[in-house]
């Protein structure tokens, strides 16, 4: 499979700058998420990759042929480049059966029809859907829609996917079992795929490698532990993760290897950051610590912060209680025994601690260290 190497893309429309001199390596194999909010220029990067859209600027390559070159006036249309492409809406042909919706790629190359009616017998049995050939897309639910245009792609063998939200039209149940499917065929098939999407728990479970995109320009390309836990600005910090990461705008009060922080404007609720470096005395920084890495004290604790339920979100498994404390709210994420959980009642007071983080530079957003983590392997 071949690798994929975009180079200075820039595409416009009119006065609309989406994709600004994006450069972005994706190797053999790897399945990598677009992910961002509407408008961040991710679909628009997926159409330029795909030939439905022509960029301005840059260059595209599939492994060691340019598919796209603008200072080499080069651009191959999209039934040449040798790719499939899952869309939103399915895009099933109504009057065909879902054989011959599968069979239709196939039947194009002029393959043998017995060649055919095994290709297509075996994608059906990958993706779930044997026994289906001869009906319609009505006769189908989503999921199983979605499914056979899964198959039509795949059956074709190609060496690139690209996936535009596919999985957005379906219900939560169903996103994720799909989500699963997509992993394991994907697994299977190990075709290099680029993947298009807005939320951010499908981009955690689904990739390899995640390009966090914001205003046409990604913010951060990692892999998801490192979008996750390492946000290289406080934008990728608050656009990874449900429930929303906590934000605590603070100064350093005693600079030191576990330095102590006021909330700003608050600075007598003070608490203190083990493992926290670099930090100096007066300095104001944006402290980031996710709802789960917040720890829950029901007595005092040295260097915690004091708080009072506000609300309490019981959701099965885990309990969300909203803490409010002078200064700041925050959100935290509770899990263990199920009477601890429904022990939490409207204005309890209790106290806070932080098992990890990040502290930010409220000015330029950028990641100034990290407090609480295990040493990273290189």
């Amino acid at each position: 499979m071949p690798d994929i190497a975009i180079h200075a893309l820039t595409k416009r429309f009119g006065h609309v700058l989406a994709v600004k001199e994006m450069s972005l390596e994706i190797k053999d194999g790897e399945f990598v998420t677009l992910l961002g909010p509407s408008g961040c220029g991710k679909t628009t990067t997926l159409r330029c990759l795909a030939g439905l859209e022509e960029p301005d600027q840059g260059e595209i390559y599939f492994g060691q042929r340019c598919v796209f070159s603008s200072k080499k006036g080069i651009m191959i249309p999209p039934g040449a480049r040798g790719i499939g492409m899952v869309f939103q809406n399915y895009a099933l042909w109504p009057h065909m059966t879902v054989f011959q919706n599968v069979a239709f790629g196939l039947a194009q190359k002029g393959m043998p029809k017995e060649q055919i009616r095994r290709e297509v017998a075996s994608i059906l049995e990958l993706v779930g859907m044997p026994g289906y050939e001869n009906r319609y897309p009505s006769e189908l639910s989503g999921g199983q829609q979605q499914r056979v245009a899964l198959a039509r792609v795949l059956v074709t063998r190609p060496q690139i996917v690209l996936f535009d939200e596919p999985l957005s039209n379906l219900d939560a149940k169903l996103r994720m079992t799909l989500r699963a499917e997509l992993k394991r065929l994907h697994g299977e098939i190990k075709a290099t795929s680029v993947y298009v999407t807005h939320d951010q728990l499908e981009a955690l479970t689904l990739s390899t490698r995640i390009a966090v995109m914001k205003d046409g320009v990604v913010q951060q390309y990692g892999s998801p532990q490192e979008v996750y836990h390492f946000p290289s600005n406080l934008f990728v910090a608050e656009f990874m993760g449900n429930p929303t990461t906590n934000l605590l705008p603070c100064i350093v009060k005693v600079a030191g290897p576990s330095p102590v922080l006021g909330i700003k404007n608050t600075l007598q609720n003070e608490f203190v950051l083990p493992g926290a470096e670099g930090l100096v005395e007066g300095q104001e920084v944006m402290v980031n610590v996710r709802p789960e890495d917040v720890v829950f004290y029901t007595t005092p604790q040295d260097g915690t912060l004091a708080a009072k339920v506000f609300a309490s979100l019981p959701t099965g498994a885990e309990c969300i209680a909203y803490a409010r404390l002078q200064g700041s709210d925050m959100e935290v994420v509770l899990r263990g025994p199920e009477e601890e959980m429904q022990c939490l009642h409207l204005d309890q007071l209790f106290w806070l601690g932080f098992k990890r983080g990040n502290i930010f530079d409220p000015q330029s957003g950028r990641l100034l260290s990290s407090f609480g983590f295990s040493p990273r392997k290189e």
